[in-house]
């Protein structure tokens, strides 16, 4: 047996009908072009990461490249909440990716370090974020300090790794 399912027509303005419009505590176009910033700069996270992770040699090549592409795959999934989190503002996520310096790297300190100042450049901006939104969107709020978190937790690891010996 086929069931039809009758699908809902939306109204628009232009016929008249009366359209539900949805009002913000804040700069949607301001929340909106951070928010494009970050989508942009965790693209280019994944590029890096998924990069660096070809870099890797030595004797701490194959769970040090697993790391990295973890770091992109997680960059990635970083880069998908931001877009959406544009949608849901009722705006388009704009095409593109934060710019990609060329940089030449001979060793893994040297990549940890340059993923440092990516990751907090990256949390700079979830901060600016945070202080366009704090106390007006607990959506985004929650969105954002957890981001911040992660990422904290991300860069305390990786100057761990870069430590020669153990803290005293």
């Amino acid at each position: 047996m086929i069931h039809v399912i009758p699908t809902a027509r939306i109204p628009t303005a232009r016929e008249g009908e009366l359209t539900m419009e949805r009002t913000f505590d804040f700069d949607v176009d301001r929340v909106v072009e951070h928010l494009d910033r970050i989508l942009q700069m965790e693209l280019a996270g994944v590029i890096y990461y998924t990069h660096y992770s070809f870099m890797i040699y030595g004797h701490a090549r194959i769970p040090i490249t697993s790391w990295l592409r973890d770091n992109a795959t997680e960059s990635l999934a970083h880069a998908q909440e931001a877009g959406q989190m544009i949608m849901r503002l009722h705006k388009r996520p704009k095409l593109g990716i934060a710019a990609l310096p060329i940089t030449q790297h001979n060793t893994i300190d040297a990549i940890l370090t340059e993923s440092i100042q990516r990751e907090q450049d990256g949390v700079q901006l979830y901060r600016e974020l945070l202080g366009l939104i704090k106390d007006k969107s607990v959506v985004l709020e929650e969105y954002v300090t957890r981001v911040i978190a992660a990422e904290a937790i991300h860069i305390r690891e990786m100057e761990l790794m870069l430590m020669k010996q153990a803290p005293e």
